[in-house]
């Protein structure tokens, strides 16, 4: 999670609802609250009691490069030939 005090040293993010990050990365808030509970999501609660739960966009960016994976190429395998059991040549 990203230190709280950051905001108040001038780092002018904007920050998000669960409802905007859900819309933005195309899933359910309810994923959304899952991530922010296992800790892959850094998050700011805001207010008292259990507070609102705020994303900043440079914590939501970190989420994204984090979770980005490179596409592998596929393992080359030798070709093999089909077998038709069935078909007698």
């Amino acid at each position: 999670m990203t230190d709280p005090a950051d905001s108040m040293r001038g780092n002018n993010d904007q920050f998000l609802t669960v409802s905007a990050v859900a819309e933005r990365l195309s899933v359910s808030a309810s994923l959304v609250y899952q991530m922010i509970e296992s800790g892959k999501l850094a998050h700011h609660r805001i207010g008292t009691g259990r507070g609102t739960i705020r994303i900043s966009e440079t914590d939501l960016e970190s989420y994204l490069a984090e979770s980005h994976h490179e596409l592998q190429p596929p393992a080359t395998k030798r070709a093999r030939k089909a077998r038709l059991k069935h078909i007698r040549l």
